[in-house]
């Protein structure tokens, strides 16, 4: 078996498993990447790979200026593929058992200031689908959903009469958020008043200008030029930065880690508690009522 022929067996078992196209493009991305790597350093044969090659792999990576987050990435897809070969027994031996992945910096991502969400509704009164970019804006405010998770919404998937969205996650899992009444009302109004498809087939809540469903490329673009007519850099107002200010609301308004585990769809609350380093204002605050010190 050729190292190309596991990474087929690989995708098609994630396939099978109901991947997104998204998680598809991921794994083929390293697959393109490591298959070049293993051509210049002259590996012919799968049992040839060591460990010391994926380290060298992911070390290529990062002289070639990779952002640390996807050489990350990169050493997660390929010890996710030599763990489920050795699992199938595929392969006798596993390179990537002893692969350590580089630490990631613990820097503080973008996220959407409340100052600048407000801008953000303002510049979307003047865009050319001001309902269609309102309601994306207090949608993904509102519930924090990924941005796959709100281009895929069909009309079947407002449940206002119960106040939630259903949604579809990482996995085809499906999970139902509330959402409140501004966002719901901007969703109707919307659909009402400017929502038109270009045929009877088409269920996608968000539309493009041509009646079709609005992609992720889409989404990015309008959120970035309303940005822009407000001064709000790209990385400021991106949908991901909805997300996670959406987690540091909650968190900041008393809701807990637990139950924001479930509305965002976390399968582990590791990946919730990320979101607390957004807190740092609100601990330096309790610090200054609560200081032992200071309180003597």
């Amino acid at each position: 078996m050729t190292l190309d022929d596991l990474w087929e067996q690989f995708l098609y078992h994630l396939k099978v498993r109901r991947r997104s196209p998204a998680t598809m493009q991921y794994y083929r991305h390293t697959q393109s990447h490591f298959r070049k790597f293993i051509g210049e350093i002259g590996v012919e044969v799968l049992p040839d790979i060591t460990t010391t090659h994926l380290r060298a792999f992911l070390l290529r990576l990062e002289e070639r200026g990779l952002a640390p987050g996807s050489v990350h990435a990169h050493g997660r897809a390929l010890k996710a593929l030599f763990n489920w070969a050795f699992a199938e027994e595929l392969i006798e031996r596993n390179p990537a058992k002893r692969l350590s992945l580089p630490s990631l910096p613990r820097e503080r991502q973008p996220a959407v200031v409340p100052e600048g969400f407000k801008r953000l509704l303002l510049a979307s009164k003047a865009s050319e689908q001001p309902l269609r970019d309102t309601a994306i804006i207090l949608t993904l405010f509102d519930t924090g959903i990924r941005l796959q998770e709100l281009i895929e919404l069909d009309t079947e998937d407002l449940r206002f009469d119960r106040g939630l969205l259903r949604v579809m996650g990482k996995g085809a899992k499906e999970r139902f958020v509330p959402i409140g009444v501004k966002a719901m009302q901007a969703i109707t109004a919307y659909i009402r008043r400017e929502r038109k498809p270009s045929h009877l087939g088409v269920h996608s809540v968000f539309l493009s200008r041509t009646g079709m469903k609005l992609t992720k490329s889409g989404v990015g673009i309008r959120l970035a030029k309303l940005g822009k007519d407000k001064g709000i850099a790209r990385e400021d107002c991106a949908p991901h930065a909805f997300r996670r200010e959406f987690a540091v609301e909650f968190l900041r308004n008393g809701g807990n880690v637990f139950t924001l585990q479930q509305l965002m769809g976390h399968t582990s609350l590791d990946m919730t508690r990320r979101y607390v380093s957004f807190l740092d204002d609100d601990l330096k605050e309790a610090h200054l009522r609560f200081s032992p010190v200071d309180n003597l």
